[in-house]
């Protein structure tokens, strides 16, 4: 074969890893001192001789695309070997570790290097063109020895199925064993090991009738097995004794191809037996896919799986008890005996169920079921609910005889509890009810173990947050403490109960209350943290007084989506389909919407509410007759602070359908005064009163000249009746009434210069004699009144526009004697008053209504 290689297998696989190969993990930093110091040693060591290597033994070798088993045997210095499943030999020369030289086989040879592991175990090397080589030492009394029985026709044939089946899946050390039970009709050996695969493929193409391997040994030094094939076609295998053993006559190489060829092309477009993946359109192949993937490892534990109906399996376990029920049906099969395939029907039109054990306990069956890919082959449900009978029924078995040997303990925790407890306290495996002894003890303890684990988990929360806060006596929230506690809880039972081994009526409760428990838990928690988050925000400042409104309505339903999610997942967990999960909370939001539909309106008014934003938190008012400061607008209600220091919540639903009237975004606000005089009062007192107020209005700096006006409205009981209108430049109710409280006081100061008097709500009955009004400056005010009548200044019905750009702002505010505005106390505003200097990010930009930006 030239550089190319030493041979080619007959089944292509991917090469193992060579023994010993393993990647160093780091070395920690503590450790530097003691890899510096052994560094040092092994240099002292370096000039002692090394011992000298030993290539004597069996080696399991690989290389690219090929394998076979080498014999080496080593004197001195020199090195001799054969690897007979090619023909081939090595002959090489040892320097140190390293073991140089060439190889031959019948159709090429080359050169080849070989660099020994430390341990002696293992080599990695180079033949040809930089193509690797590897090889593993193999102990003569390793576990992967092949037993070759060879007593019968019927032994040889069954050891050639094992065998072959091993080698198929990457086991190429058996590729020696397997060419050591075929007799070549040339006499030789030459390149047969190409012939291996057709044969092997062809093979598993026709089913063996279990009844061959129980006939009686035949008398003469040959015989004929015939293998039948479900549509008709026949395969004749010749058999020859040499002594005691009995050997398989290798069909001519061109016979194969000619019948493999004939059966592919009518299999054109369907899958044949022996062919690589994962077949279930058969029986054989489903059982040839089960072993496969289980045995495997955990990568391909989904393929096993999807051989098991799991129809009647409570969706609630199915992840855990699928892959149980699979351990156990692989460690049942294991203990009845060597699985061999052959024996199982591979006719794909075949709708029969196959039964492959049966047993008072149970049986093992595999029927076809309907799929969205065709009809598959699998394990019944039957099978899967009489697994663990079987189990226990199988354990005192009668070992098998075995070609391959076989570890018959899973890796599974359950399964190496059992066997422990097997070893140290049989007694624990008798079953009480549907659970072992020991699985009665292990479950309450899983229990108490979990209620001890969430208390004290629950007490170290309590002592972090204290220490957290530096306060020996804060009190955690309790809500939060049992969700932290809760969510323990169904941790520490759901990771208890995977390793069990339950059966499924109890995995299932326990799982489901393991499950609960952790999403009940949760959602305190959950909770607590949007709650935090939102604290956090405002603390911050980034949440305004509108931006607070959103940001409540948006915990609210923040708080519902977490519910919701929690629900779903719970439906996951406990594998509901999620359609079945969001039919049943449609349906429930129906039954919610009907039976709290006022619920529902006050939470759609709270966003109507925010979208309108008729009143912001903080703005006083007067809504449905009532005066007070909006606190806080939630999800269902908005609550009022009233005069009284009282606090109204109403709900959203009634609050929207008041009449509000906002105080706080007004840009003025409204005098609005009436007030009357003595009957005494003359005209021209009248008149002076009239345009004196007038002027007021007009010079006042904190009154608006757009609409102030005052007026004599009417005589009403014998009194003049005066109406003075007026827009005070002030927002805040307190600047209001102080700003009304000086016009009123200068107001009584005019009618006090007029000479009259404000007109009293009653009749009076004096005693003495009645001082009347003044005289004197009744007098003066007409004397007045008639100069501007003179002058033609009589402001009446209005003051001309030069009079009020003459006197506008003139009057000082604060009265004279008043100390100024800035040095007066102002009084306190709510905190809810106060505008904040960063609002809540979304509304950064929105101008609010009284102009502020």
């Amino acid at each position: 074969m030239h550089s190319e290689g030493p041979t080619m297998p007959f089944a292509v696989t991917l090469p193992s890893q060579p023994a010993g190969h393993r990647r160093r993990p780091k070395a920690p930093a503590t450790v530097v001192l003691v890899a510096l110091a052994a560094l040092v040693l092994a240099m002292g060591l370096a000039g002692a001789p090394a011992a000298a290597a030993d290539w004597t033994g069996t080696w399991d070798t690989r290389w690219l695309g090929g394998g076979a088993r080498l014999y080496l045997r080593q004197d001195g210095d020199q090195v001799t070997g054969r690897y007979s499943a090619y023909s081939g030999r090595l002959e090489g020369a040892v320097d140190g570790n390293t073991l140089t030289g060439t190889w031959t086989a019948p159709k090429g040879s080359g050169s080849f290097e070989f660099i020994l592991a430390d341990d002696g175990q293992s080599f990695v090397g180079r033949f040809g063109k930089n193509q690797w080589w590897s090889g593993a030492r193999i102990q003569p009394d390793h576990d992967r020895n092949l037993r070759a029985l060879q007593a019968t026709p019927a032994e040889t044939l069954r050891t050639f199925l094992v065998a072959a089946e091993a080698v198929q899946n990457g086991r190429l050390e058996y590729q020696d064993d397997l060419i050591a039970l075929l007799l070549f009709p040339d006499g030789a050996e030459v390149n047969h090991v190409r012939e291996l695969g057709p044969l092997a493929l062809l093979m598993d193409q026709f089913t063996v009738d279990p009844d061959i391997f129980d006939a009686e040994r035949p008398e003469g030094d040959q015989s004929v097995v015939t293998l039948t094939r479900y549509d008709g076609r026949t395969l004749d295998l010749r058999f020859e004794r040499l002594g005691q053993q009995w050997f398989m006559v290798a069909p001519s190489a061109d016979d194969v191809r000619t019948m493999l060829d004939s059966i592919l092309e009518e299999s054109e477009g369907k899958r044949v037996a022996g062919a690589a993946g994962a077949d279930m359109t058969t029986p054989r192949g489903t059982m040839e896919t089960f072993l496969d993937a289980i045995r495997a490892g955990p990568a391909t534990q989904e393929v096993a799986i999807s051989t098991l109906d799991l129809s009647e399996m409570p969706p609630v376990i199915r992840d855990r008890e699928a892959l149980l029920v699979a351990e156990y049906l692989n460690e049942v099969l294991a203990r009845i005996s060597e699985v061999i395939f052959q024996v199982i029907p591979n006719d794909p039109r075949s709708r029969e169920p196959f039964v492959y054990f049966t047993h008072p306990a149970g049986d093992i069956v595999l029927a076809p079921v309907a799929t969205s890919d065709g009809v598959r082959w699998k394990f019944t449900p039957e099978t899967l609910r009489s697994i663990r009978s079987l189990y226990a029924a199988t354990e005192n078995f009668p070992p098998a005889v075995r070609i391959l040997p076989y570890d018959a303990h899973s890796k599974a925790p359950y399964f190496r509890i059992r066997a422990l407890i097997a070893s140290v306290a049989p007694v624990g495996l008798r079953s009480v009810g549907p659970l072992e002894i020991w699985q009665w003890v292990a479950l309450t303890a899983v229990f108490i173990g979990a209620a001890l684990a969430a208390f004290v988990i629950g007490a170290l929360v309590v002592l972090l947050a204290r220490l957290w806060r530096r306060d020996a006596g804060y009190r955690a929230r309790a809500h939060v403490v049992w969700g932290i506690r809760l969510m323990a809880f169904g941790a520490v039972a759901y990771a208890g109960m995977t390793v069990l081994g339950l059966p499924s009526q109890f995995a299932g409760v326990v799982k489901t209350l393991a499950v609960l428990a952790l999403i009940l838990g949760s959602i305190p928690l959950e909770f607590w943290l949007i709650d935090r988050g939102r604290a956090g925000f405002s603390d911050a400042g980034l949440i305004s007084a509108r931006g607070d409104i959103l940001a409540s309505l948006l915990v609210g339903v923040i708080k519902v989506l977490v519910i919701s999610a929690n629900i779903l997942l719970l439906a996951e967990a406990l594998r509901i389909p999620y359609g079945a999960a969001l039919a049943g909370l449609g349906m429930g939001g129906i039954a919610i919407a009907l039976a709290a539909r006022s619920t529902l309106e006050n939470v759609i008014s709270g966003f109507i509410l925010f979208a309108d934003r008729p009143v912001d938190v903080g703005e006083i008012g007067r809504f449905d007759g009532r005066i007070g400061t909006i606190e806080h607008i939630g999800l269902r209600a908005t609550t009022i602070r009233t005069l009284e220091r009282t606090l109204v919540a109403v709900p959203n639903s009634e609050f929207v359908n008041f009449h509000l009237e906002n105080f706080t975004r007004r840009d003025r606000a409204l005098m609005r005064e009436t007030f009357a005089l003595r009957s005494e009062t003359t005209p021209d007192q009248l008149r002076y009163i009239l345009a004196e107020i007038r002027k007021l209005l007009a010079a006042h700096p904190r009154v608006s000249t757009e609409t102030a006006r005052a007026r004599l409205t009417g005589i009403v009981d014998n009194r003049f009746e005066i109406e003075v209108y007026a827009q005070i430049e002030e927002t805040e109710w307190p600047d209001f009434l102080a700003a009304q409280e000086d016009v009123m006081l200068r107001l009584a100061d005019i009618v006090e210069a007029a000479g009259t008097d404000f007109a009293f709500p009653g009749r009076t009955l004096y005693l003495g004699r009645d001082p009347g009004v003044d005289t004197d400056r009744g007098g003066e005010a007409g004397d007045t009144v008639a100069a501007w009548r003179r002058e033609g200044r009589l402001p009446f019905p209005n003051l001309t526009a030069e009079e009020i750009a003459a006197i506008e702002g003139s009057i000082a505010y604060p009265p004279e004697g008043a100390p100024p505005l800035s040095e007066q106390a102002v009084p306190e505003r709510t905190e809810a008053q106060v505008p904040r200097s960063r609002r809540f990010w979304p509304f950064s930009r929105i101008r609010r209504g009284r102009g502020e930006g």
